[in-house]
């Protein structure tokens, strides 16, 4: 009883999870389940008018003989088998096009559950794993890969119901001959309920051999889904960059990526033939009880021919039809496996859209007074990001003055970026709260809150759209205020010598005359985008390190007009480019440490004076030697 009642709880969730799939799928390839069953009925239905007019040409040929019987059975096998080839082949287009549409849409709601999940999420390794998963099974199972699977299942209930029809007339036909010996037994009613039991006895055979054989399927898939994404990333993700390209020939690492993946090969050919091993032993089986049952079948007909109950065509028709009766119910079988295996690809794809964006998205207004430079204060702020086991931030509590320029400095990993993202609401505190003008950041409207911030990240990403597409973040723009963004960032002489200037593309992936741009002056076009928003903070993260010296000053030399009245923070380790900020905040090891101007940090002769007289030495050594 537990069995059975674990048995309907994972056909309900499996049921619940395909009217899901499938609806999904209906909202943007409308009749998805029509055309499954459409082409299901008419590849089905042609096979089984083929064996029903065929058997009764045969009959007529060796009975009657009667011309216009022939011509008209000839004539309607010719016109339904037409018929149904040709919907059939419609049918069969339409579930090509929704399943490639499909696929293409699973890709749109992944992206779409990206743009609104926390930021934090996006960095978590497990959620980034489930997401890749998802992408990298497609060919294995999904939402894709439902149409198939139901197609599959379809043509078994269909070859059962078709066979079961045309067997049901053979149970109830009796010879007209006297019989005895075998012929007497066939034609009696306990062969016919011996043959039923034969197939019953068979189908259950091959239902459990069938659900082993899923069984091991799904855990082969699995391990080689895991395998393969490792093959992927060599193969296409690496070999594939042609920036990679460069580090591959100048360090020789052909051989490096050559043993790698091919001891990552070779363990994937091993579940390759593990999957078509267990693949071939199922075939084997099925063979072996196909054949058995057959020859019973074939016995157990013949002897019904010559008992007289029918004609020879009727022979190939019922013999066939009894094989498929078996077929169908490992078509069946095999079809709610298959299912129950997709459904788990599908059930990743749901979990991986229904995850929480976890964002507190906030309900109040952002202050009128903010739409100008606030006062934000940082109060005894800490932050860990996930799985970690030390503190990013540690007890930061700082406050950030409408109009002030700020500079944040300090070591590799000390905290600066994570305080930014933390500013920027990417992150939300792991204790302490922030506040804009005496309000908790949290509880101020998420997109409104956003909008008051221009950053320019170190790690920022440029799109293979066109110049002004990319400063503007926008199909529609201001021009004069997109050329005067370019100016300010030095990259308006670039852009104006460029062949299409504001539409040249930039990049090469979608057209062939797009241009590939520098990393100095990719960086200059992300300044000119966070110009162009115009935010009431403007936040510079590392904003020069892909810059020349010259290109540089000129940034700094700007820095006044770029900002105007406007609240900045600028994380540099060229601390001679800090000299300009109001303060300068000194970040170690996750605490802010020191807090105040130039001048006065160097005479507390603390952390900044050590990291100024590092660099300061570096470049007078390098002077001395020129």
């Amino acid at each position: 009883m537990k069995r059975l009642n674990e048995t309907f709880a994972v056909v309900k969730k499996d049921l619940a999870t395909m009217r899901r799939a499938a609806k999904l799928i209906e909202s943007f390839t409308p009749n998805f389940v029509l055309h499954a069953f459409l082409f299901s009925f008419c590849v089905t239905a042609t096979s089984y008018i083929g064996y029903y007019l065929s058997a009764e040409i045969i009959d007529e040929l060796t009975g009657l003989k009667r011309l216009n019987t022939l011509v008209i059975l000839v004539a309607t096998l010719l016109l339904s088998e037409l018929f149904l080839i040709f919907l059939s082949k419609f049918s069969w287009r339409r579930i090509r096009v929704n399943q490639i549409i499909s696929q293409q849409w699973e890709e749109i709601y992944l992206n779409n559950k990206s743009f609104v999940m926390n930021y934090k999420n996006m960095e978590d390794q497990e959620i980034l794993v489930m997401r890749q998963a998802i992408v990298d099974n497609r060919s294995l199972g999904g939402l894709g890969q439902l149409i198939f699977r139901l197609t599959n299942l379809f043509r078994g209930v269909l070859d059962l119901f078709f066979s079961a029809l045309i067997v049901s007339e053979l149970l109830f036909l009796r010879g007209s001959k006297p019989l005895t010996g075998l012929a007497a037994v066939a034609d009696s009613g306990y062969a016919s309920l011996f043959i039923i039991a034969a197939v019953i006895c068979g189908a259950v055979f091959l239902f459990k051999e069938t659900k082993k054989f899923n069984k091991k399927r799904i855990e082969i898939a699995q391990r080689r889904s895991f395998v393969q994404r490792i093959l992927h990333y060599y193969l296409n993700d690496y070999l594939d960059d042609s920036k990679a390209c460069k580090d591959v020939h100048m360090f020789a690492q052909k051989e490096l990526i050559h043993d790698a993946s091919s001891k990552i090969f070779h363990h994937w050919g091993l579940l390759v033939k593990a999957m078509q091993k267990n693949s071939w032993g199922l075939e084997n089986r099925l063979s072996v009880v196909n054949t058995i049952i057959s020859g019973v079948v074939n016995a157990f007909v013949a002897l019904k021919t010559l008992a007289g109950a029918f004609g020879v065509g009727s022979f190939l028709k019922y013999s066939v039809c009894i094989r498929n009766l078996l077929v169908g119910i490992i078509n069946i079988t095999y079809g709610f496996g298959a299912l129950h295996d997709n459904n788990q690809y599908i059930e990743k794809f749901f979990e991986y859209v229904d995850l929480p964006s976890q964002t507190h998205k906030g309900a109040l207004p952002v202050p009128a007074q903010a739409q100008k430079p606030g006062e934000v204060v940082f109060h005894n702020v800490s932050f860990c990001y996930p799985n970690a086991d030390s503190y990013a931030i540690k007890d930061l509590s700082f406050t950030l003055k409408a109009g002030e320029r700020i500079a944040i400095v300090g070591m590799n990993g000390s905290g600066k970026t994570t305080m930014i993202k933390l500013l920027c609401r990417l992150y939300d505190p792991t204790e302490g709260h922030i506040t804009l003008d005496g309000t908790d950041i949290r509880e101020l409207d998420y997109e409104e809150y956003l909008a008051l911030f221009s950053v320019v990240f170190q790690d920022f990403k440029l799109f293979s759209f066109s110049v002004a597409e990319n400063v503007a973040a926008s199909a529609e723009y201001n021009e004069e205020q997109l050329w005067g963004a370019l100016k300010t960032s030095g990259m308006a002489e670039c852009v104006a010598a460029m062949p299409k200037a504001l539409q040249m593309p930039i990049y090469k992936d979608f057209e062939k005359d797009g241009v590939e741009i520098s990393g100095g002056e990719a960086q200059k076009l992300a300044i000119a985008r966070a110009l162009y928003k115009n935010a009431p903070f403007v936040i510079l993260d590392e904003p020069t390190a892909a810059l020349d010296p010259v290109a540089e000053y000129e940034i700094y030399s700007r820095f006044n007009e770029m900002v105007k009245d406007k609240t900045a923070v600028y994380i540099s380790h060229r601390l001679s480019s800090c000299r300009f900020c109001d303060k300068i905040a000194v970040f170690h090891e996750g605490r802010l440490i020191e807090l105040g101007g130039h001048d006065e940090l160097l005479s507390e002769r603390g952390k900044y004076h050590e990291l100024w007289n590092a660099q300061a030495q570096y470049y007078q050594s390098h002077a001395a030697k020129a």
